[in-house]
């Protein structure tokens, strides 16, 4: 018996159309995806990136805190800017309130006192030069212990012997009931004082230490020389436990006057010290000298007196 011919489709057109739907599908699907595939490359690469991306939020967040801290330490730095510019402008008028107390020191008008009459033979007339006022070597004073500054400058050598004499003068004037000390200054360049007794203390004027004291004033006739440091002496002298201080000076001093009046008048407010002072030699020619000695007594008690040659 003849079998009979068959034709056999192993696919038919339905199943092509459905594998053909199937592949597009997932090429679409491929092409979506495609961007969310991992790179190709090593097999940590993945866990790298995350890391690098870790450490790149870790950076931002630390830059965004220096960034706050920058900012911190800039407001700071602006507030100290402003807290200096006011300091600044403080001291500019303080400056500024000096130099008017000094300017007014220096207008202050210059007392003039009558010539007292000394009973002398053939008396030789004393004038008032330029509105400075003359004096024998004589203050008035209750006080019982002093301090005799001395200054010890190059240009007191024209007047060595002067001032040796005044201050004999004055020693010679005081008893047992008194007590002293003497201090000569002067710049050589620095400050230097010379002492008698070599301590910040008195000595009763006893004879034995009023001789003393004159052999040491005619040693100090010997060192004249250097500048005259005359705030640091009265500083030095404010420290001796006298009741009034002599300053005897033939120049003005290193220090603005002014600057050593306001200053030592305000050390001395409750010391209550007595300052006196005694101008050397030719200080009729010297108006800013004297103006200098006169405020600073009249301001601490004192007075003021002269000496010529």
């Amino acid at each position: 018996m003849r079998i009979p011919e068959r034709d056999i489709a192993v696919f038919s057109t339905s199943a092509i159309d459905l594998f053909a739907s199937a592949l597009g599908a997932f090429i679409l699907l491929v092409m979506l995806l495609f961007p969310y595939y991992r790179n190709a490359g090593p097999a940590d690469a993945f866990a790298r990136t995350q890391d690098i991306m870790a450490r790149r939020r870790q950076a931002s967040g630390q830059l965004e805190k220096l960034q706050a801290e920058q900012d911190k330490l800039q407001s700071q730095l602006q507030q100290l800017n402003d807290t200096n510019q006011g300091v600044e402008q403080r001291i500019s008028m303080l400056r500024k309130q000096l130099q008017d107390v000094n300017r007014q020191l220096a207008d202050l008008p210059t007392p003039v006192s009558q010539p007292v009459a000394v009973a002398t033979p053939e008396p030789e007339p004393q004038a008032v030069v330029e509105g400075v006022e003359f004096s024998i070597l004589g203050l008035a004073t209750e006080a019982k212990s002093f301090v005799i500054v001395i200054d010890m400058s190059g240009s007191m050598i024209q007047y060595e012997d002067l001032m040796v004499r005044s201050v004999l003068e004055i020693l010679g004037q005081l008893d047992e009931s008194n007590e002293f000390a003497v201090v000569g200054y002067q710049g050589n360049p620095q400050p230097v004082l010379w002492g008698f007794p070599n301590k910040k203390r008195l000595l009763r004027a006893t004879p034995e230490n009023l001789k003393g004291a004159a052999e040491f004033t005619r040693s100090l006739a010997r060192k004249f020389v250097g500048s005259t440091p005359t705030y640091f002496a009265l500083q030095a002298a404010l420290e001796y436990p006298a009741r009034a201080i002599i300053l005897m000076s033939d120049g003005e001093p290193n220090s603005p006057p002014g600057f050593i009046i306001q200053n030592i008048s305000s050390l001395n407010q409750f010391r209550r010290t007595e300052i006196h002072t005694v101008a050397i030699g030719d200080y009729t020619h010297n108006r800013n000298l004297v103006l200098f000695m006169q405020t600073l007594a009249r301001l601490n008690n004192g007075d003021f007196v002269g000496v010529s040659r």
